[in-house]
């Protein structure tokens, strides 16, 4: 019996210290942020379809909207399921809601404040050299650098509707924002 309790209680204190890594993990990938709330007009309805190679394309709604100092972002299936629900206030992220983290979306989150800030206002939100802008082709495009790679690439093309955009990490993978018409 004694024998037992010990093997229980070395996988409970196992368990505990992969828990605490993994937790550790998670707030070491957080992404960017600027250094000064983000000053862009809100509330904002976004169409998001993300894709990445070998993966079929996935739809969803973005909400975002002011609450006093706060930024919420809540991000929908296309049944209006919840599939992230983040509120941003004096630059730290927290869950709003019961729904588990979704590192995935919180780094879309944070890529659409750099892509929505303008781009006079960067180095004193990023830094100076820590984001490039350039023209390639019809398109205009941004990056924000993470040691010297480009952690997220933004990209406007000429011909594509107004405040239609791409993201596209350093995985690969890809998010199109587009508006979502307001409805009388």
């Amino acid at each position: 019996m004694a024998a037992a309790r010990s093997s229980f209680l070395s996988a409970a204190r196992a368990l505990g210290a992969l828990l605490t890594l993994a937790l550790l993990a998670g707030c070491a990938g957080t992404p960017p942020l600027p250094a000064r709330d983000a000053d862009f007009p809100l509330p904002r309805q976004l169409h998001v379809v993300q894709s990445a190679a070998g993966q079929p394309a996935l739809d969803a709604l973005l909400v975002v909207q002011r609450e006093g100092a706060a930024l919420r972002w809540s991000l929908f299936d296309p049944m209006g399921v919840p599939q992230a629900r983040q509120m941003l206030e004096q630059g730290q992220w927290r869950n709003d809601g019961f729904l588990r983290p979704n590192a995935q979306a919180r780094d879309l989150f944070a890529a659409l404040i750099f892509a929505w800030t303008p781009e006079a206002q960067l180095d004193a939100a990023y830094g100076a050299g820590n984001w490039r802008a350039s023209r390639e082709g019809d398109a205009v495009q941004r990056e924000l650098l993470d040691r010297g790679r480009p952690r997220w690439s933004v990209r406007w093309p000429q011909a594509a509707q107004a405040g239609t955009f791409t993201v596209t990490t350093a995985d690969q993978v890809t998010w199109r924002i587009s508006p979502l018409k307001e409805q009388p």
